[in-house]
């Protein structure tokens, strides 16, 4: 009688789960669809930090790596070494970090960054720059030994020598950048330790669900969860097809 009741019951919560989350989930594709101005200002604003932290890690990342390849192999194991372990930096130990530093009481308090999105820039830029060190590092490591002496024999700039290598690397390159892309793109816990979960102004989509669904409001929630991953995987596949080789059209 009581194992009867139970089942019963069970499956009546979980009869109501499954239609709130159908409801919710509906309610969340009605935001996406109208053109919900909150959502797309966070979605706005995760692709702003987002790019511009990708941006300058490769600026800063590509040269690192290709510089630690092309070095002495014992400076170059240190390096790698230094740069595969800072990819597993977590990301709210970085948020902290950084929170006590760009803090007024901390060392770089005077820049005033501290709940700003060059605050959260710079955190995602620490979290992309080693992803980006190593995987430029190990791919132009393992070039045939033909390009590395191609590139010297033409008597090229050691500026010129790296575009000409970084360029035989690019398909693992890209493929490294869009990594890098995914690890800041959906981190949160430096982007609401840094940004404040700011209304308008730092508020991310990563911040955002964690916020809503504190609060109760499932649909805004889900809107903002799929907005993530169809960008964040959207891109991902967008890219890595257009790098795919074509296959010659039979005449």
């Amino acid at each position: 009688m009581a194992s009867g009741t139970t089942t019963r019951y069970t499956d009546g919560v979980s009869t109501i789960i499954q239609v709130s989350f159908l409801d919710s989930f509906g309610d969340a594709l009605v935001l996406i669809a109208r053109g919900d101005q909150e959502v797309w200002r966070v979605t706005a604003v995760s692709l702003q930090v987002s790019v511009l932290a990708l941006l300058f890690g490769m600026l800063a990342g590509l040269p690192m790596g290709y510089a630690a390849a092309t070095t002495r192999h014992r400076v170059g194991n240190i390096a790698s070494w230094v740069f595969h372990t800072l990819t597993a930096l977590p990301t709210v130990v970085v948020g902290l970090t950084l929170y006590f530093a760009f803090s007024a009481a901390g060392p770089l308090g005077w820049l005033d960054l501290l709940y700003t999105r060059m605050a959260m820039v710079v955190g995602q830029f620490i979290l992309a720059l080693p992803i980006l060190a190593a995987i430029t590092l190990t791919t132009v490591k393992h070039l045939p030994a033909e390009a590395h002496e191609t590139a010297i024999t033409l008597g090229l700039t050691r500026a010129r020598r790296m575009q000409v290598l970084l360029m035989e690397a690019r398909p693992a390159l890209m493929s490294g950048t869009l990594i890098a892309f995914a690890r800041v793109f959906t981190e949160l816990g430096a982007a609401v330790i840094l940004g404040g979960n700011i209304r308008g102004q730092t508020r991310t989509l990563t911040t955002v669900i964690a916020l809503e669904y504190s609060k109760g409001d499932d649909a805004r929630a889900i809107a903002m969860g799929v907005i993530l991953l169809v960008v964040a995987l959207g891109i991902n596949g967008a890219v890595h097809g257009a790098a795919l080789p074509r296959t010659p059209k039979r005449s």
